[in-house]
């Protein structure tokens, strides 16, 4: 179960790069905010009423909705333990995992955290947020998400619910999204990476049947599917052939553990996580090609493997279709099977035939579908 880069991750583990955010989110060095008119650190930029009387106003009086504060992450990490979000989240849920995979990212806003509460009891949350703009240095607001929706069991946990979704939709809306989506995905993992999903985020995975069923009463649509696939690496050896054994004998396979995050997103997305990065170089040190895993803690070690994510899988674009992903996948898992892991997931969408065919190859499987959610717009 022990792989070299695990032990890597622990030399290697940084601090939070944010703490707990007493006031909302402000842009890094560098850093930019597409599709926001205010300033977003100005409680304009916020999508909710942050008092204690922001509560249910038909009659009832008791639900109330508000923003994320400082003393909220031990309840709701109780709320995840609690809540159905199928199994594939994370279990048991704490405090500090929380910190990791949510509230240490730079661009954490609390507005965008939307709390339950009924008669002083944290009973769910929603959470809203961004992906990255065209050139990955910043946010850009003009599509959002709501990436969970969790609710203890409850009498009325449908209903609230559905309050949170509506309040996390307004937040989205007020920091200028035009595009909602529902669930997290490869281009918009900005939080619960290792926490939901897997090896990145799938949208909503179809067993987690009540969080589909949120955004299905809400009247979101399909906009992805995504498939969860797994190979297994005991006993698994590169295919050969003429092809393979031409790639083998004009290129460089070189490992790199910890790598230069190469743009401000994927520092943000991936800091605090151990980071493979495999890279094939052909003549005059031209670089053909790459593929990045991190180590799936903390889920691998409920899982009782040790397993390896793929993120990416990237080839010049002028070489694609000679064979040379297949070759760089194939010798990365022989890579780590030697040292240890047991299993690999990634994920593809649906859309991405070349990409699921190339898995089918290498001996994947399907062992869960996600949908990445969209309301229709109008």
């Amino acid at each position: 179960m022990s792989l070299a880069w695990l032990a890597v991750r622990r030399r290697h583990r940084s601090p939070s790069a944010l703490s707990l955010c007493p006031s909302g989110a402000f842009p890094g060095p560098g850093m930019r905010w597409a599709g926001l008119d205010s300033d977003p650190r100005g409680q304009s930029s916020g999508g909710c009423r942050c008092d204690r009387n922001a509560g249910d106003t038909e009659g009832r009086g008791v639900i109330e909705i508000r923003c994320f504060r400082n003393d909220d992450p031990p309840r709701l990490a109780e709320v995840w333990r609690a809540a159905d979000l199928g199994p594939a989240a994370m279990q048991p849920m704490t405090t500090a995992m929380l910190e990791a995979g949510v509230f240490s990212k730079p661009y954490f806003d609390r507005h965008g955290l939307l709390v339950a509460v009924d008669d002083g009891r944290v009973v769910g949350f929603g959470h809203a947020g961004f992906g990255p703009d065209t050139d990955r240095s910043g946010i850009d607001t003009r599509e959002g998400a709501t990436f969970l929706v969790a609710v203890v069991p409850h009498p009325e946990s449908e209903s609230i619910a559905d309050r949170l979704l509506a309040a996390c939709e307004e937040y989205l809306r007020k920091r200028g999204s035009v595009v909602l989506l529902g669930g997290g995905s490869s281009k918009m993992r900005s939080f619960y990476l290792g926490l939901y999903g897997g090896s990145d985020l799938p949208g909503i995975l179809d067993s987690s049947a009540v969080l589909v069923g949120v955004f299905r009463r809400a009247g979101y649509i399909e906009g992805d599917r995504i498939a969860v696939l797994r190979r297994a690496l005991a006993g698994f050896r590169p295919p050969v052939s003429r092809q393979q054994m031409t790639i083998r004998r004009t290129t460089q396979l070189r490992v790199i553990d910890e790598p230069d995050r190469r743009d401000w997103w994927e520092a943000a997305t991936t800091t605090g996580i151990a980071l493979r990065r495999y890279e094939l170089f052909g003549e005059r040190e031209r670089l053909l090609g790459s593929a990045s895993f991190w180590d799936m803690q903390p889920l691998a070690s409920v899982w009782g493997v040790a397993a390896g994510g793929l993120l990416q899988v990237e080839v010049e674009g002028g070489r694609r279709r000679e064979g040379l992903a297949h070759y760089l996948l194939a010798e990365s898992f022989y890579d780590l099977a030697r040292e240890g892991g047991a299993l690999v997931e990634t994920h593809a969408s649906k859309a991405n035939l070349p990409a699921l065919e190339l898995f089918a190859k290498l001996g994947f499987e399907a062992v869960d579908h996600g949908t990445l959610f969209r309301r229709p717009s109008g």
